[in-house]
């Protein structure tokens, strides 16, 4: 698996696991994109936007996902970091949201 990792997603693992006190491997085993039972995978919405690309994949749950993968040295890497960026943005974005919704509510 870490074959297929950008150079950007090693490193953010490389981070995690010595913050954990594990290794990259643990982090890397336990980082799946699939369920452990999932034996087919459904995608849809394939892009490619010069070097970078994603793709939506259908999780265990039935959930539509989207995984975005990086060109590095002419191949195709999983970019798990901008992956895990974008939902730190969204995450951000939400409590922002949330913080406005309950400061408007208190305005007389």
């Amino acid at each position: 698996m870490k074959l297929l990792l950008s150079s950007d997603s090693m490193k953010m693992h490389e981070q995690e696991a010595k913050a954990e006190g594990v290794t990259v491997d643990d982090i890397v085993k336990r980082d799946s994109l699939l369920g452990d039972d999932q034996t087919t995978v459904e995608y849809r919405n394939q892009k490619i936007d010069g070097d970078k690309a994603s793709i939506e994949y259908k999780n265990q749950y039935g959930s539509w996902e989207t995984v975005p993968f990086v060109r590095e040295n002419n191949e195709w890497k999983l970019d798990k970091k901008s992956f895990a960026d974008q939902i730190m943005q969204d995450m951000d974005q939400d409590s922002h949201r949330l913080d406005d919704e309950i400061n408007q509510g208190r305005q007389p």
